[in-house]
């Protein structure tokens, strides 16, 4: 029991199920349809869902007559649904192609999402630290030197740097900007968003203190720059994260689940390249 229940774990196993279900899937509807391809054949259970989504929409059952116009469109849907399968209409239309190819790769997405056992996600956030590493967030305030409008841009910067670890306010200082003249634990992303990656990387390094430092330089030019307050990035415990870690682990076997799927229906095809004249 032991090993069937360590069995049951491997994400192999799951790949391999769904595989089969897939291809079982796929058999049936395709021999179905091919059975009778001009028998259209509606179930009770359709007409109660037709009927129960109408009684969704207007909040009351349709009538005798709206029933037999809501049948009545499906069947015309079908048919022509049918007829343009059957003149290949759905060939070289690339819409209809992505649209197809989307539904069946929803299909194997929906078979990938069985409950993920505790070990198996522990083992895949132990393998993948840097997916969940935190980000250093830090306070500072900045005040901007325009490039454009200063010619001595690194000697203005020593002299601004004095007045204002002499006490100046640095509203009155430095250059208009859009940029905001303050931030609170921010991540490096989102400084980055806001001033460039070059400022980003060099302002989440700076040690927090008293000083004013820089001029530390963005993609709109140089700024003066004092950090209050610096929290370093971190790996958080697992069980603080499991939703994410659960989140980034099914997204990636989905995909695996995808490629294996592929690959399987790729050996059906004999595909030839020809070369461009």
């Amino acid at each position: 029991m032991t090993f069937i229940r360590k069995l049951w774990r491997e994400p192999l196993v799951h790949f391999l199920l769904i595989g089969a279900a897939l291809f079982v899937f796929y058999d049936q509807t395709r021999e179905q349809g091919s059975e009778a391809p001009n028998r259209i054949v509606m179930s009770s259970g359709q007409v109660e869902q037709i009927a129960a989504n109408f009684k969704r929409t207007w909040m009351r059952p349709p009538t005798e007559t709206e029933l037999s116009a809501l049948i009545e469109n499906y069947v015309r849907e079908e048919v022509f649904y049918r007829e343009a399968l059957a003149m290949g209409l759905d060939q070289s239309d690339p819409v209809v192609r992505q649209r197809m190819r989307s539904k069946l790769e929803f299909i194997l997405e929906d078979l990938s999402s069985a409950e993920v056992a505790d070990e198996v996600l522990l083992a895949y956030f132990k393998g993948h630290p840097d997916k969940f590493r935190t980000q250093p967030r830090v306070s500072f305030q900045q005040v901007y030197l325009s490039p454009d409008t200063r010619t001595d841009l690194a000697g203005e910067a020593e002299v601004l740097l004095a007045r204002l670890n002499g006490g100046a306010a640095p509203e009155s200082l430095g250059d208009p900007t859009l940029v905001p003249y303050a931030f609170t634990l921010a991540s490096q992303t989102e400084i980055e968003r806001t001033l460039g990656e070059r400022f980003g990387r060099g302002v989440v390094e700076l040690v927090p203190g008293d000083d004013w430092v820089g001029p530390v330089f963005s993609a709109y030019g140089g700024h003066l720059v004092k950090v209050s307050e610096r929290v370093d990035a971190r790996l958080p415990d697992m069980s603080e994260i499991r939703e994410l870690v659960e989140r980034e682990y099914l997204v990636e076997r989905r995909n695996e689940i995808k490629d294996l799927a592929y690959a399987k229906l790729r050996e059906g095809y004999d595909v030839t390249i020809e070369e461009a004249t």
